[in-house]
């Protein structure tokens, strides 16, 4: 007979821990609804095993967690219920397949390779909306910002290239990065091939779409740097998901839990869903 048991929506306000399995870095979270406002983030996370610490922090108050990659955004599901019906293999596993889910947008089917549980995991609920977020900008190197799709990730340079100070090659030249190069893209100006990019912990000038490329999952991602810069509010798209996963144990026993994930200047942002 199948048991059903819904995982436990309490949320873990107070700590987050960050700990590396199989090169990929995962962080116990959860989080509380916040409306989808922005404020100040504050706290820290505690470093476990070895690897590059992923920047994510928790909200004080808000309980939001924001994460520099995907890797560690996934990572909120350790620590949860579901979690600890899994082997550390099977852990790594659900967070790859949440990872392909927000990529493909289709349903992915895994299996824990030492406890023989598998899993489903898909994209139950995708939504956009557009709104004003605060963005960290180095005035004296932006001219303009127009409105952006929201990305908040990691991306490599595919060769040198020039910065410019706005989406186009009719704005001034206010830098360059080298081919191989790891940049914060902020997001994708809304109907242009060009990307806003942060380096330093601030948005700094775009680059043409075509000469970045995201860093892959397998591949850790520093921590986006605090940085100095003024606050900007910038129009922008912003994307959400409900990720939601069910795991099947041997004996017939069903796990079931649901996070929202949504895209911020700086990374993920996880709510509880």
């Amino acid at each position: 007979m199948t048991v059903t048991t819904t995982a436990s929506r309490n949320a873990f306000k107070q700590l987050s821990v960050a700990f590396v399995v199989g090169g990929v870095m995962f962080v116990q979270a959860g989080c509380e609804t916040t409306n989808g406002s922005y404020s100040d983030t504050v706290g820290a996370l505690i470093g476990a095993g070895t690897g590059a610490l992923l920047g994510s922090q928790v909200g004080g108050g808000s309980g939001r967690v924001v994460a520099g990659a995907a890797g560690a955004v996934l990572g909120a599901w350790i620590g949860r219920e579901i979690a600890r019906h899994l082997s550390q293999s099977g852990q790594k596993e659900m967070v790859m397949a949440n990872q392909r889910a927000l990529e493909t947008g289709q349903p992915q089917v895994w299996e824990d390779p030492e406890t023989g549980a598998t899993g489903r995991t898909e994209v139950a609920e995708r939504t956009t909306r557009q709104q004003s977020v605060p963005v960290k900008v180095q005035p004296e190197r932006v001219d303009k910002i127009p409105p952006i799709d929201l990305i908040g990730a990691t991306y490599v340079a595919n060769s040198s290239s020039n910065v410019r100070g706005g989406p186009s090659t009719d704005y001034r030249s206010v830098g360059s990065l080298s081919s191989g190069q790891q940049v914060q893209v902020v997001g994708k100006v809304q109907g242009s091939d060009w990307y806003l990019i942060a380096e330093e912990g601030a948005a700094n000038g775009f680059v043409a779409s075509r000469l970045l490329s995201p860093l892959p999952v397998s591949t850790p991602a520093p921590a986006p740097a605090a940085g100095s810069g003024e606050v900007m509010m910038v129009e922008a798209s912003q994307t959400c998901n409900i990720n939601s996963t069910r795991v099947t144990q041997p004996d017939g026993e069903v796990i079931e839990d649901r996070i929202r994930i949504c895209q911020g200047p700086d990374g993920y942002v996880i709510d509880e869903a």
